[in-house]
Formats: structure tokens, C-alpha cells, sequence
């Protein structure tokens, strides 16, 4: 006979998708008629862009383009640079059809080779690692007693989240940037837009999302003379996304992921001078959970037959919390042997976090690329990169074992070339972690009665029992195969455990 347990639903994120595949680069080009010829390469930047992704036939489907930027020096020593794309699409086989499903997915450029084959040809050869998560929610069980079941339970009380409300919105943000204070542009050299959520509100069944574009750009005012511009611009935005099942007593966890962008100039009849027109597609994940307090099965007899058990390890999240910060980081960077005397531009591609959890805490382990462009002494344009790693320790009132979701960002980077030739960089990170405890628990998911091995019993009401200080009601019940409860009431006790060794009388039932 099979007894039957309380079944408690857990909602929990489960992937049908997690994977990753690298896509290669390969062109050939010539440039465009309005681009000078080359002289020197300085840098070759891949940057790819996401402009759609969805789920049919068992596959997600992610189309998107590789931009290839060259910065280059004429004969005339000017800087100048070339683009070209390349479309590309990643199929993806989903071990599910889930409904209502998310979709994460990016891009993160491995490598790029680039050499001229003339002064008007160009071969580009890369990869990029194309990222794809389908997540949906999904249901589990917990077994809890049965009170109509003759069956002895030992309990355990655990924490658990179950994930509320699960959605996603993509849609678009940007706008023009207008140039009051600086020199006009002509020729948009470079281009680089972040986004970061700035603060949201929480309404029943909605997000209100604040956020903004980090514009860089950098630019030519005057082709013929050569003279470079750069321009940091914000361009705020707000959006409401739809998601049932969100109310404020909920941790939330909403994720904002940049899938492409377009910078490109836009001449306006009215206006004297072009201004740049930024066009951003972006993707906001909403995570809600809520924490409960579950009963679970750890141990289970039968007063009156043989009884099997089936156990199993189950794991559940609990003390979810989400930490949004920044900070300081100060760095040097050598400039020996490069002979920069000034700095034209600095930018960050990519920023890389690592989080380690550690008796001492928590160490994120932060990894940038940072891009130096430059003069030399003879007013040469140089151009080169570095790459930085330092670990930042974090403390928490709380201790937490595992970092269920994290990312990173540079917000600012300013810098000061010293007088030892190195250059001094006062680096803002901003950094978001979900933060949990994953506890793991044997728990009873099954429990069967030989009805046709029935215990034998003692003739006797009481057996007496001499038991040492430490020892368990429960496992002293259990073999003489009575209740835990009438140790308890015979014996006028209110913990299993005993703090002192004593007689006890065990009553048969």
C-alpha cells in the first residue's frame, strides 16, 4: 500500500535552452569611393548586433549583423574609418516547446584579424560566441504529511521561492543628438551605446522602467583638416511592461539586455548642422519571486507494518536578493615603450565579471579591455590596448552561496598620464548580482506499507528505556514502532533531542 502525501506546488525557472556556438567573421572588401586610401591600420573593432530571435519548430532562431569597423591612417596621416557588415544566423534545436517562454540571448566577440591586402582592400577574419537561453517556468512537488495517513512524519520546515511572475518586453529607445557646445559633425568615426536601468516602480501587473542610452561617440568635424571630436551624451527612457502575476511584496529582478544599436547621421532641413540619430533595440527580462515557509518529509514509519521509503535530494532557492552598486576602482597602465605624449580617445569594449564565493566573502573578479587612442611625439596617430583584472571583495550582512545571475558595466573611465610614464585611471564599475542560498535536503517522496509483514508486538503497555543525553525521541520511537508524540506525553517532554540522560517509559500502540 502506497501512502499518500500532501503535495505543495514550486514554481522554479527551468531552461529548455542554455547553450553556445561561435560564429566566424570572414570578409573581403574594397572600400567605398568617399574612403581614402589606407596607409596603416590602427584597430579593428567586431561588434555584433541582434535584430531578431524567436521560437517555431523546436528551434530558436537568432538573425543578426557583424559590424567591422576599421580605424586606419591616410598617406596625408589622417585617421579615418571604414565599416562593413555582414549578416549572420544561429539556429538552436529547443528540448521543449515551452509557452510562455523567454528568450535571452547575446553576443560577445572572441577574436578579429584585419590586414590590408592593398591600400583599398581589406581582409577581416574573427569569431563571436552566440549565446542562447530559452527559460519558461515550470512545476515541482514537495511532499508534506498526510494527516488522515497512519503514518509517522518527521518534519522539516524549509524556505523556498516560487517564481510569481515571469515576462519579457523588447522594444525601442533613442533619439537625435544635438551639438550645442562642441564642433559639428561630419564623419562619425566610432560609435558605442550602453544601457542600465536607473530605477523601476512596481505596479499590480506592471513594471515601469526607467533607464538610459550611454552615447559615445567619436567624430570628425572637419574631414580636410583631420580634427577629432568625442561626445558623451545620456538619452533617458522609460517603459512599461506588462507582467501578470507582479505586486510589490514580490523580489523582483528585471534584466535589461542591449540587442542592437544604430548610430547614423541624419541631415535636418531646419537644422545647420547634421545631428546623430541613435536607434536602440533593447530586451527587459522581469523576474518576480516570493519566499514561503514548506514542510518536508525527512523520515517515515509505520506503527503497524514494514515500511519502505523512497528518498530523493531536492534543492530550493531561498534568500533571493538583488544588488545593484557601483564603485571605484584606481588603476596604472604603462605607457613604456609606446611613446604616447597625448590621448586622442579611451573607450572599454567589454567588461567581464567573475563572482567568487569564499569563506571571507564575496570577490568579483573584474576583467576590461581598455582602448588607447593617441599622438605620438612626431603627432602620429598610435593606437593600442590594454587589459585589466582586479578583484573587488564584497561584504554582506547576510552570507549567500550562490550568485544566480550577475553582470557588469563601465559607467566612466577618466584618466591622467603621470610624470613615470604611466597612465592613471580612476575607473567607475557598475555591477548587478542575484544573490542566493541553494539548500539542499533529503526528503520522503514515496512511502510503502508490507501489509502482509505486520510488526509484531510486545504484550506490554510500557517498556522502559534508559537513554543517553543527546539522544532522539524520533529514533527511539522508531524502533520500538510507536508514536513520537506518546513518548512525549508519557514522559511530560517537549524536545526530541534530550539534554540529560534519563529513564524514559515507552508506551506500546
Amino acid at each position: 500500500m502506497e501512502f499518500n502525501f500532501k503535495k505543495t506546488p514550486l514554481k522554479i525557472i527551468s531552461k529548455a535552452l542554455d547553450t553556445v556556438s561561435e560564429q566566424p567573421v570572414d570578409m573581403d572588401f574594397i572600400l567605398p569611393d568617399y574612403c581614402p586610401d589606407i596607409e596603416k591600420i590602427l584597430r579593428c573593432k567586431m561588434s555584433p548586433k541582434i535584430y531578431n530571435r524567436n521560437i517555431s519548430g523546436g528551434q530558436l532562431q537568432v538573425d543578426g549583423t557583424t559590424v567591422v569597423t576599421v580605424l586606419y591612417v591616410t598617406s596625408q596621416n589622417k585617421i579615418r574609418a571604414c565599416e562593413q557588415n555582414l549578416p549572420f544566423s544561429g539556429t538552436f534545436q529547443v528540448s521543449d516547446s515551452p509557452e510562455n517562454s523567454v528568450i535571452e540571448t547575446w553576443a560577445k566577440p572572441e577574436y578579429v584579424n584585419c590586414r590590408a591586402l592593398s591600400p583599398r582592400r581589406l581582409a577581416v577574419h574573427g569569431a563571436f560566441s552566440l549565446y542562447g537561453k530559452v527559460l519558461c517556468k515550470s512545476e515541482t512537488e514537495l511532499c508534506s504529511p498526510n494527516e488522515t495517513e497512519n503514518l509517522e512524519c518527521k518534519t522539516k520546515n524549509i524556505k523556498a521561492a516560487t517564481v510569481t511572475a515571469l515576462c519579457q518586453d523588447i522594444f525601442s529607445a533613442g533619439d537625435e543628438i544635438s551639438i550645442s557646445n562642441k564642433p559639428p559633425i561630419e564623419v562619425i568615426i566610432d560609435s558605442n551605446v550602453k544601457a542600465n536601468i536607473t530605477d523601476y516602480r512596481i505596479i499590480p501587473d506592471k513594471l515601469m522602467v526607467n533607464g538610459e542610452l550611454n552615447v559615445k561617440l567619436l567624430y570628425l568635424s572637419d574631414v580636410e583638416k583631420g580634427e577629432l571630436h568625442q561626445i558623451d551624451y545620456i538619452i533617458p527612457f522609460s517603459q512599461v511592461v506588462d507582467c501578470t502575476g507582479l505586486t510589490e511584496d514580490l523580489t523582483v529582478s528585471p534584466e535589461l539586455n542591449l540587442l542592437s544599436y544604430d548610430v547614423r547621421l541624419k541631415s535636418d532641413l531646419l537644422a545647420e548642422t547634421p545631428v546623430a540619430d541613435v536607434d536602440a533595440k533593447l530586451s527587459i527580462t522581469v523576474f518576480g519571486y516570493n519566499s514561503m515557509e514548506v514542510p518536508i518529509i525527512t523520515d517515515a514509519y509505520s506503527t503497524e507494518f514494514v515500511t519502505d521509503i523512497n528518498s530523493e535530494i531536492i534543492s530550493t532557492t531561498s534568500d533571493i536578493e538583488i544588488i545593484k552598486d557601483t564603485f571605484m576602482q584606481k588603476e596604472e597602465i604603462s605607457l613604456e615603450g609606446t611613446n604616447i605624449s597625448s590621448i586622442i580617445d579611451l573607450s572599454n569594449e567589454y567588461c567581464t565579471l567573475s563572482p567568487i564565493i569564499s569563506e571571507d566573502g564575496l570577490i568579483l573578479n573584474s576583467k576590461l579591455n581598455i582602448c588607447i587612442l593617441g599622438n605620438d611625439s612626431e603627432n602620429n596617430p598610435v593606437y593600442l590596448e590594454r587589459t585589466i583584472e582586479f578583484p573587488k571583495p564584497l561584504n554582506f550582512e547576510k552570507p549567500f552561496n550562490n550568485v544566480e545571475k550577475f553582470n557588469s558595466s563601465i559607467v566612466s573611465i577618466s584618466y591622467r598620464i603621470g610624470d613615470n610614464n604611466n597612465l592613471e585611471l580612476r575607473i567607475e564599475v557598475r555591477y548587478s548580482l542575484t544573490l542566493t542560498n541553494i539548500e539542499k535536503n533529503s526528503a520522503i517522496v514515496k512511502a510503502f506499507a508490507d501489509e502482509d509483514n505486520k510488526i509484531q508486538k510486545d504484550n506490554c503497555a510500557l517498556t522502559l528505556y534508559f537513554a543517553e543525553k543527546g539522544e532522539s525521541l524520533w529514533d527511539i520511537a522508531k524502533e520500538y514502532n510507536t508514536k513520537q508524540q506518546s513518548i512525549y506525553d508519557e514522559n511530560s517532554l517537549e524536545q526530541d533531542i534530550l539534554d540529560s540522560a534519563k529513564m524514559l517509559l515507552i508506551p506500546t500502540v
